[in-house]
């Protein structure tokens, strides 16, 4: 019985859990050693430096084992390696002469950290959502506009007022325009489509951790307040660790698996984080005024009128995703039955206005209940979804096709006669059996459709007599034996 706990103990304990563990006990080292005093300061070092030498570490093996991250590890890696580099160069200069001076050498090193950190996420976004995801985009940028204010507001302008040289007063900023480049893939990343796993979680959290700490810092250090050595240095190296230990876990590659949604739902949360964001500008005026400090007036007035079209824009792009969710299978991005109809009615109506033919076809998947049954719900919607992507691949230009209902398909063909109609449902059903559909990692099906065709004038004159007439034709063609096509002959 013991040792069956053990090895479920064992199972459980990886990796990833190993490293925070070993974190917590660095940082705990750390603030020990820095209690003994100046004679331990190498030791110091290597302690504050080993949360980015973890995330090197962690990096590089990511790199290894999951060739799809190569591109995104190697630029975490690099952003830790210049940060190790800047902290090396920094504590050396320390000690060797004492106080150092500002800007160094070392400010290179950190400020390298940032553009490479944020390009690491950025390829993170592109492999997530590869498309334009346009309302993820206006909400990561209502975000963005809103922190950049404040930071403009709060960080930037008193920290360029208290420089006295150029160069410093340039370095001074740089490092508040590197956290809001941070804010701005951070938003997007989390404000994104795909899933929401441990690893993502994890660098949400490193994200909003350094921020915090960078922010507090330059609070702290225009206060004349910041020591070295104090709480920020526990925050800054909790948030590499974590990030590190979110390379190591099973789930990393999930990172950059592809979103399966065209656009993130308008949640209440989602609503709340874009309401906040927009009324920072009006706010922080009025902290301002109450403060009795001077505000940017114009800046800010700027900012209110841009994140009032951005959210225009967000409102109209969430009408028209319902818009277009309303006559959009979700599954299979084909129309819906809904939106079928209507347009097979106003078809209708034209024809018998112009005279013009009209053809329909109703498709059914051969023997789908056993797809469900032997390979399960996931493998019965893989085959929906690459017969409808090999469905509209044969179509004429102008043709409609929808998802009808369960494994039924609908194809709406306006101007064709019974020849053509009867063309494209051959083209349609050679397309479908071509090939076997993957219904799992490594397993494939053969796939056949069994299809009925009718149209105006030849056979009815009224749209619902015609889907009856094709339902009819569709029958016909599962009973003598499927994978065929049959025209509705009403003789």
């Amino acid at each position: 019985m013991a040792k069956a706990q053990t090895a479920v103990l064992t199972r459980h304990v990886t990796g990833w859990h190993l490293l925070l563990a070993g974190g917590a006990l660095a940082i705990v080292a750390y603030y020990f050693v820095q209690a003994l005093g100046p004679g331990w300061a190498g030791t110091q070092v290597a302690l504050y430096c080993s949360a980015n030498g973890a995330l090197l570490a962690c990096s590089l093996v990511a790199a290894r084992r999951h060739r799809a991250m190569t591109g995104m590890a190697l630029l975490l890696a690099a952003s830790a390696a210049a940060s190790i580099f800047a902290d090396v160069v920094f504590y050396f200069l320390a000690l060797v002469q004492g106080e150092v001076a500002y800007p160094s050498i070392a400010d290179l090193g950190y400020l390298a950290s940032y553009p490479l950190m944020a390009s690491a996420f950025l390829m993170v976004i592109r492999r997530r959502t590869p498309g334009w995801d346009f309302a993820s985009a206006i909400d990561a940028a209502i975000v963005a506009v809103s922190a950049g204010f404040l930071v403009f507001e709060f960080i930037i302008v008193p920290t360029a007022a208290i420089s006295g040289e150029n160069v410093a007063t340039l370095v001074s900023v740089a490092y508040p325009v590197g956290d809001l480049m941070l804010i701005t893939v951070g938003a997007r990343l989390m404000l994104g489509a795909g899933l929401r796993t441990v690893p993502l979680r994890m660098a949400g959290g490193y994200l909003g951790l350094v921020l915090y700490a960078d922010t507090a810092y330059s609070i702290q250090t225009l206060n004349g307040t910041y020591r070295a050595g104090n709480y920020l240095d526990a925050v800054w190296m909790t948030a590499t660790f974590l990030l590190a230990a979110a390379l190591l876990h099973p789930a990393a590659p999930k990172l950059i698996e592809r979103s399966s949604a065209a656009t993130p739902d308008a949640t209440t949360g989602r609503l709340t984080v874009l309401a906040i964001a927009a009324m920072v500008a009006p706010t922080s005026m009025a902290v301002q005024y109450l403060r009795g400090q001077p505000s940017h007036v114009l800046i800010a007035a700027l900012v209110c009128n841009l994140l009032f079209l951005l959210v225009l824009a967000r409102m109209a792009g969430l009408v028209t995703a319902q818009r277009h969710a309303a006559i959009t299978d979700g599954l299979t991005g084909m129309r819906s039955r809904r939106f079928f109809e209507q347009s097979l009615h106003a078809e209708v109506a034209r024809a018998g206005r112009s005279g013009n033919d009209v053809g329909i076809l109703l498709l059914d998947i051969d023997h789908f209940k056993n797809v469900n049954d032997t390979y399960g719900h996931h493998g019965g919607d893989r085959v929906l979804v690459e017969l409808a992507h090999r469905l509209t691949g044969v179509m004429r230009p102008g043709d409609l096709a929808a998802r009808y209902g369960g494994e039924e398909f609908a194809v709406l063909l306006p101007g064709a006669g019974p020849a053509a109609a009867a063309e494209v449902a051959e083209r349609i059903r050679r397309a479908v059996s071509i090939a076997p559909i993957a219904v799992g990692e490594d397993r494939l099906h053969r796939v056949t459709v069994s299809i009925g065709v009718a149209g105006l004038p030849s056979v009815c004159t009224d749209a619902d007599e015609l889907v009856l007439a094709a339902d009819r034709a569709l029958y016909a063609a599962k009973n003598a034996g499927r994978d065929r096509v049959v025209a509705f002959d009403d003789k």
